[in-house]
């Protein structure tokens, strides 16, 4: 069994440009000999999780996520890229590249506190550029420019009237031509993106930018957290290589508060999205000026992150100023039965939204699944000085043709759901099925993400839907560990954190 076992694992690593290794510790330097174009595959056997220097703690939700968030947290599932809930965001930008560029492959970046994508360089572009000038690094250099065969574009990869909706979302369309749509839902957290016109999809093939971020990420790791740009905290800084754009669309989020049942309804006719039930955030008609796909729905990119050593000596400077400073993502938690009948009693007894409301203030970093996986790669190899983490798509189940209501039939899938949502529950599990389909390896000291074989994926894609009908039962690897005690240290740290100001936000 075993001879099987090991002659199968070969036939999957062939495919591979550098073959899967699974070796014992990450040597500190390369001995004569070695051959560095090896990746070795890392074991999680009996692998501690740690928290690592300037990445965000985790924590129970303890207030009302702003529109931006909710709408992030629910439709990451989707298996686009990161979902920019205001899809013109770019700050500190020139007019040209907001108004017909738009966010673009080889932007490097952060993501701010309020979800926009916050522009420093191009890595295509040389530093004197108006984009990049005085945004680089000292020793920047930049990148050979793109072949078109290095890009990979797909027109209308989301079809004219498309929709994206967040789990338990219902969608009901009246009419194509003039699109007619109506939504509603009884879940307390969602999204949802209007794509009247559609969307483009353009991605690029990463091995040559992934050795140019190798080479450089560490550098523009510190150049970030050297407290110049904000939240500058470690697995922030953002190399974008895919993108979504679109000429119009239009954005819906919400978070219904305890106090209130939650009953979402809203409607997209007369070019316009609506919502009807008094409590949705509306992000409507963005529409480019001049007529451009400008504007990003999507984006995917490589997040660096730098290991506890190299983080701490170039980066933090005295304990006591990280610990004032340190970030937080919250986590949401639905709420109980129990809780939710309490508010609604205090509301009603006129005591307002008990329970809602932090009793400290704290720095809230912008939600983002590499802030997980970053920390859960850095735990299996403490002394590794970087990792390089993808937006890598197609690892979650997410139906792409659902039943919708009506009488209409169209051959391209308009619909495009998630089957997950924005809860601590189904971002574990998103984060457990991420590790199912990837292997963590480290290539000349720098850890990365490895896809399985197909055959290999196909197996897992079987096993999860086996794992529906089992939730409890099948949610019991390292992965879904982790991510759980994370949280909890993250709560833990919250708790004892004496830096954080207490009773200033009420």
């Amino acid at each position: 069994m075993a001879e099987e076992i090991v002659a199968k694992q070969r036939e999957e690593i062939q495919s591979h440009e550098a073959p899967i290794q699974e070796l014992g510790p990450l040597p500190k330097e390369p001995k004569d000999g070695d051959n560095l174009n090896i990746a070795r595959k890392i074991s999680t056997d009996s692998s501690a999780i740690n928290h690592f220097p300037g990445f965000p703690y985790f924590v129970r939700n303890i207030r009302h996520f702003p529109p931006h968030q909710s709408y992030a947290r629910s439709l990451f599932s989707a298996g686009h890229g990161y979902p920019m809930y205001d899809a013109s965001t770019a700050t500190s930008v020139p007019g040209d590249y907001k108004n017909v560029r738009g966010i673009s492959i080889g932007d490097v970046g952060i993501l701010s506190t309020n979800g926009q994508f916050i522009f420093a360089f191009n890595i295509f572009l040389p530093a004197g550029h108006p984009y990049n000038k005085g945004n680089t690094p000292d020793s920047f250099s930049p990148l050979e420019p793109l072949d078109e065969s290095e890009i990979h574009t797909v027109h209308e990869y989301f079809p004219p009237g498309a929709v994206v909706a967040s789990k338990g979302i219902k969608v009901t369309r009246h009419s194509e031509n003039p699109l007619h749509l109506s939504f509603n839902s009884t879940e307390r957290v969602g999204g949802l993106l209007v794509l009247p016109e559609g969307a483009t999809r353009q991605d690029v093939a990463t091995d040559r930018i992934h050795k140019y971020v190798a080479c450089n990420g560490a550098e523009w790791a510190y150049f970030f957290g050297d407290k110049r740009w904000h939240p500058s905290s470690n697995g922030s800084t953002y190399v974008i290589t895919g993108v979504d754009k679109t000429t119009d669309c239009s954005t819906m989020s919400f978070q219904v508060r305890l106090a209130v049942s939650p009953k979402i309804l809203a409607r997209y006719e007369k070019k316009a999205l609506r919502g009807s039930d008094g409590i949705s955030a509306v992000r409507n008609a963005f529409v480019a000026t001049p007529p451009s796909r400008n504007l990003c729905v999507f984006l995917r990119g490589i997040r660096i992150g730098v290991g506890r050593a190299e983080w701490i000596e170039n980066v933090e400077e005295q304990p006591g100023d990280g610990e004032f400073a340190a970030p937080y993502t919250e986590i949401y938690f639905p709420p109980t039965w129990i809780t939710v009948m309490k508010a609604k009693l205090a509301f009603r007894l006129g005591f307002g939204h008990i329970g809602e409301r932090p009793g400290v203030s704290y720095f809230s970093h912008p939600f983002h699944p590499s802030d997980i996986i970053g920390p859960l790669m850095l735990s299996l190899r403490p002394d590794a000085p970087l990792v390089l983490i993808d937006d890598l798509i197609g690892f979650v189940d997410s139906n792409q043709n659902p039943p919708t209501k009506g009488s209409l039939h169209r051959h391209a899938p308009l619909t495009f759901f998630c089957s997950k949502g924005a809860s601590f529950k189904d971002c574990r599990m998103m984060v457990k099925e991420f590790f199912e389909y990837y292997d963590v390896v480290e290539h000349e000291g720098i850890l990365r993400l490895e896809r399985n074989s197909k055959e290999r994926n196909a197996k897992v894609s079987w096993h999860t839907n086996i794992r529906r009908f089992f939730w409890p039962m099948y949610d019991r690897n390292w992965a879904s560990r982790g991510f759980t005690e994370l949280v909890r240290r993250g709560q833990h740290h919250m708790e004892t954190n004496l830096y954080l100001p207490m009773d200033r936000a009420r």
